[in-house]
């Protein structure tokens, strides 16, 4: 019996195509669940609808031997999302330095919590800068979103380019779906900044805008998904897949 065996490069490649797309559509789909997660666990425990998802990392259910049960839901999550961020490999150098920016800003909202009542056991760090008002925990969420929005507005046009010559009208449609997503996660989320500083973190309307924001966070990786779907046709089509690259090489890209 022969135990020597030789490695299928064909199928490494096509596995790793399939590890990194998997990758990003668990990114996606985690982003989906987070809000029905943290509302359903929420109801599970007879707490009500919260002003804001930060409000879960506190909400209390009294009788349950954990006071805080969604807390579990949010913070986990939410470390999941950043550790995939951080390992998710960009298709720049820059782009990946960003994505690794994003999920450690991730990681840190659920590491720092929110203020409580006005009081925030981090204003010893914020207090001196004049930032009393603001919280570590808002400064990260924000951040994170922010750098979000830089890879999708400037770094999504570095797998377009093999659509902007093979199929333009296809290019266009993803240029402007991303720009689409961008603006609107972004424009969600300043809402949501505005109307939990203006209100004092209450209100009907915060949580509806953040909700939003997450959404366009997980739209993106799924447009992404689809749109490396049509730029791995595109390579093929053109025998574009580099001779002089191995294939598990150009598959960590894709």
């Amino acid at each position: 019996m022969n135990f020597k065996h030789e490695i299928d490069l064909s199928h490494v490649d096509e596995a790793m195509l399939q590890s990194y797309r998997s990758l990003r559509r668990w990114i996606g789909l985690l982003a989906i669940g987070f809000p029905l997660i943290l509302v359903l666990a929420g109801r599970f425990w007879g707490i009500e609808v919260q002003p804001t998802f930060s409000n879960y990392y506190f909400a209390q259910d009294p009788v349950t031997v954990d006071h805080t049960p969604v807390r579990l839901w949010f913070c986990g999550i939410l470390f999941v999302v950043g550790f995939f961020l951080a390992r998710y490999p960009g298709f720049t150098k820059h782009e990946e330095k960003w994505l690794n920016a994003a999920g450690i800003f991730a990681l840190c909202v659920a590491i720092f919590p929110m203020a409580i009542n006005g009081q925030d056991q981090y204003d010893f760090i914020l207090a001196p800068l004049g930032l009393s008002k603001l919280s570590l925990h808002g400064i990260f969420a924000a951040l994170a979103f922010l750098c979000i929005a830089v890879v999708i507005v400037w770094y999504s046009d570095a797998t377009l380019e093999e659509l902007e010559t093979s199929n333009p009208s296809l290019y266009t449609r993803y240029t402007w779906t991303y720009r689409g997503i961008a603006a609107f996660m972004v424009l969600s989320i300043a809402i949501a900044i505005y109307l939990n500083y203006a209100h004092d973190g209450q209100g009907d309307y915060i949580m509806a805008a953040e909700w939003c924001g997450v959404w366009a966070f997980a739209a993106y990786w799924f447009v992404k998904n689809s749109e490396m779907k049509r730029v791995g046709n595109a390579l093929k089509a053109r025998k574009a897949l580099l001779p002089h690259r191995s294939p598990p090489d150009l598959a960590g890209r894709l």
